[in-house]
């Protein structure tokens, strides 16, 4: 499967005043196209917007199987995250409606602060990079129903005198159920009580330990602008190594490491610790509050197989238990199946210097 770069972006003055830095993507030949309606971000600030969407289903179809993901963003852009919830798969279950009444919201967009995203929603598709993929091993895909609801969670910063119009864009493209053999499942960990006390470094770290023997598809760390760098490490079941395998320099810009089928597995016990290194050059104290001044310290992984085989997904699905796709989600999408108490490699000192920077890739 080739993916797909056919992408632009308008950088046009409007008569409005208004920079135009809208993108349009090239839908997949097999799959689904999301794009957010535009909106426009004032001089000198800083916006987090939450369009809330509904993907529509072809031909009546239920559940889809996707093995790649592509996003394009307004250049500049922060981040642009992509939630889903519990309630984004109601309606196939429930009825018309059920997923905006439970959001509370209908589709449309909204100040992020609205809806509390954090608590109701959980990111599947964490982005930083202005055009970014992600694709698994041939014969691994992760399930997704229609129609759904998502939230785009875009996040702005404008510096200049110039208003600017920004929008964003997502690919899923969809895979025949008989070519899949393992479900994938997405593995998301933050860590959320740093304190960076003003002039000073500090390195925050932890560790996830897996409950089960899993390869590793692809991993990706996030960051503000305070972190140094975000370093991954094996952990063999007792101890860190000393020589990291992701390094990330650049905040702006994390990379997203994949693994070729069979290079990175894991066995019950055995994970990956990472850690986020931080220099405070401020005269505030830096902690976790959601905006760019704050900081952040997250760990992203696809790993497989997941805990359901495809059949018993194909099932829940068609069964149509709410109860079941509730868990089928829990263990689908999550937080690290445990944190283990290791022993860090890195303490205050520790520079990033000597650590090569990771390069983005994908399988194909």
């Amino acid at each position: 499967m080739t993916l797909l770069l056919a992408l632009s972006c308008a950088t046009s003055i409007e008569d409005d005043g208004v920079l135009d830095l809208t993108i349009t993507l090239e839908p997949p030949v097999s799959g689904y196209q999301v794009v957010t309606e535009p909106f426009v971000v004032e001089p000198y600030s800083e916006r987090e917007i939450c369009t809330v969407v509904r993907m529509e289903p072809h031909d009546g179809e239920t559940l889809l199987w996707t093995d790649t993901l592509e996003t394009l963003v307004s250049p500049d852009t922060h981040h642009m995250n992509v939630f889903i919830g519990q309630f984004s798969f109601l309606d196939p279950f429930v009825g018309e409606g059920a997923a905006e009444n439970a959001l509370g919201v209908p589709v449309g967009q909204y100040d992020c602060s609205e809806l509390s995203v954090m608590e109701s929603a959980f990111p599947v598709f964490p982005s930083q990079r202005e055009n970014q993929q992600i694709t698994l091993p041939e014969g691994v895909a992760a399930p997704l129903m229609v129609p759904a609801l998502y939230i785009f969670s875009h996040h702005y910063v404008n510096p200049s005198d110039t208003p600017v119009r920004i929008n964003a864009a997502l690919n899923v493209e969809t895979v025949e159920s008989d070519a899949v053999d393992e479900v994938a499942s997405l593995v998301f960990d933050a860590i959320g009580d740093i304190e960076v006390e003003p002039f000073s470094r500090q390195v925050v770290h932890r560790t996830c330990a897996m409950d089960r023997d899993v390869s590793v598809a692809l991993v990706s760390t996030h960051t503000h602008e305070w972190g140094e760098c975000a370093a991954l490490s094996d952990f063999d079941g007792e101890s860190v190594s000393d020589e990291p395998f992701f390094v990330n320099k650049d905040w702006e810009v994390p990379p997203i490491l994949h693994f070729e089928p069979g290079s990175f597995e894991l066995a019950a016990g055995e994970g990956i610790h990472y850690s986020c290194h931080f220099e405070n050059d401020t005269d505030r104290t830096l902690v976790v509050d959601g905006t760019a001044d704050g900081e952040m310290c997250v760990f992203a992984a696809v790993v497989y197989p997941a805990t359901k085989s495809v059949q018993e997904v194909e099932d829940i699905v068609a069964s149509g238990d709410l109860a079941g796709l509730v868990a089928l989600m829990d263990e689908a999408l999550g937080d690290c199946p445990g944190h283990a108490d290791a022993v860090t490699p890195w303490d205050e000192d520790t520079t990033c210097e000597p650590f090569e920077q990771t390069e983005s890739n994908t399988l194909r």
